[in-house]
């Protein structure tokens, strides 16, 4: 190996790697659209640029790309294609399920993690203004305990919220235990249904799960966050009882209405395709990634990701050396992106420490923390300079 050394300024300067113009650890904020989904979007704008809501030519060329897609990805997630909806996002998913509470005359119980993203927390001030009981539950070390859910349910409980990979920490959710503490207690409670809605934005492509297995009525995706493009998203939907806030046309049968962005759902298919046709390899390089960040850095920063129930692509390490906006910046005047924490939270202060102490961390904890999040191009180089680098600028070089 090729030493490296950094000047005084302490910025890289001679590296045993390639040089980049950057080094990318923020995966779990967003990826690079892939060379086949650019083309899939490409083509779909080129030869089905019709609305599919058009009853012309252009028009059913349009639908027919929408609707087979659409069965694509039903295929790929093992669901029906009429439980599928398209969105712009995982947020706006996670909007429809949350705000089509608000349709109810009677407002009841939701219970909701603290760790929540702010997709699905940034809803219980508005819940809770318009006469919801809102309970919120924290995560000690990153995971909500499935007997606190069970002592929190009342026949008044209409839904419970629960990402399935935390976007802070990775810390994989008890999803399925929980929803089935769900059903129990709707068996011996009169039946009245409980909606276990998941945020699974942070596990397509990820780690293997099953919807039918979760046993969810609802989850969330977004196509960004696994090498497809910004701008399109995924609603699952079992419950006929969710019903879309928004008005405007019929489209999505009223849950999203406006005219789809066809393009982009083509091009999210095939990031899909290419995600699940690849897990399990791209899962092992994340596991084997991950243990070296953690070989590296023992001894030099602390790891607020947990080694066991987490999932590999995610790593929140934290130091007492630096507040996280200071080592962050550090590390961005290195060319290194990370992150400190969620980047829909990253210019609202307090929302990322808040996530942290909400899994029992200490505030010092919270204020260092800092999020790697590994992609399916990042590398042993990258990973061994991004380590090298942390020590230096910690004086553990």
């Amino acid at each position: 190996m090729v030493p490296y050394h950094f000047p005084q300024g302490g910025k890289v300067d001679t590296l045993w790697l390639e040089m980049k113009q950057v080094w990318y650890f923020d995966n779990a904020a967003t990826t690079k659209i892939s060379d086949r989904a650019l083309h899939a979007y490409i083509e779909a704008s080129n030869e089905d640029w019709g609305n599919p809501s058009s009853r012309h030519k252009a028009g059913r060329e349009a639908r027919a790309l929408l609707e087979g897609n659409r069965a694509t990805l039903a295929s790929l997630l093992g669901v029906s294609a009429n439980q599928l909806f398209f969105t712009a996002c995982s947020t706006e998913s996670n909007a429809i399920v949350l705000q089509s509470l608000l349709w109810s005359p009677q407002p009841g119980h939701v219970i909701i993690p603290s760790i929540e993203h702010n997709a699905v927390k940034g809803y219980v001030r508005l819940l809770k203004e318009k006469g919801w009981n809102v309970s919120l539950v924290d995560a000690p070390e990153g995971f909500v305990d499935p007997d606190t859910i069970a002592s929190l349910l009342t026949p008044q409980t209409r839904m419970v919220a629960i990402m399935l990979v935390n976007n802070v920490t990775g810390t994989i959710q008890p999803v399925k235990e929980i929803v089935q503490i769900c059903k129990d207690y709707q068996a011996t409670h009169g039946g009245r249904k409980i909606h276990v809605h998941t945020d699974a934005t942070q596990a397509l492509g990820k780690i293997p799960f099953r919807l039918t297995d979760l046993g969810v009525d609802s989850a969330a995706f977004s196509a960004h966050k696994l090498q497809g493009p910004k701008g399109v998203g995924l609603l699952y939907n079992t419950d006929p009882a969710v019903i879309g806030l928004s008005r405007g046309g019929e489209q999505e049968a009223a849950l999203r209405p406006g005219t789809e962005n066809t393009p982009g759902i083509a091009a999210m298919t095939v990031a899909v395709q290419d995600a699940l046709s690849s897990l399990d390899a791209h899962y092992e390089q994340a596991v084997h990634l991950n243990h070296m960040i953690r070989i590296e850095l023992d001894g030099v920063v602390q790891f607020l990701t947990p080694t066991k129930g987490s999932s590999p692509w995610i790593l929140n390490i934290t130091t007492d050396t630096y507040p996280s906006e200071v080592f962050t910046r550090m590390l961005y005047d290195a060319d290194f992106c990370v992150s400190a924490g969620s980047a829909c939270s990253n210019n609202a202060q307090g929302k990322q420490e808040s996530v942290i102490t909400a899994m029992r961390f200490s505030p010092a904890q919270a204020r260092g923390s800092i999020r790697i999040s590994l992609g399916y191009q990042t590398t042993e180089q990258e990973v061994m300079l991004l380590c090298q680098t942390i020590r230096h600028l910690l004086g553990r070089g």
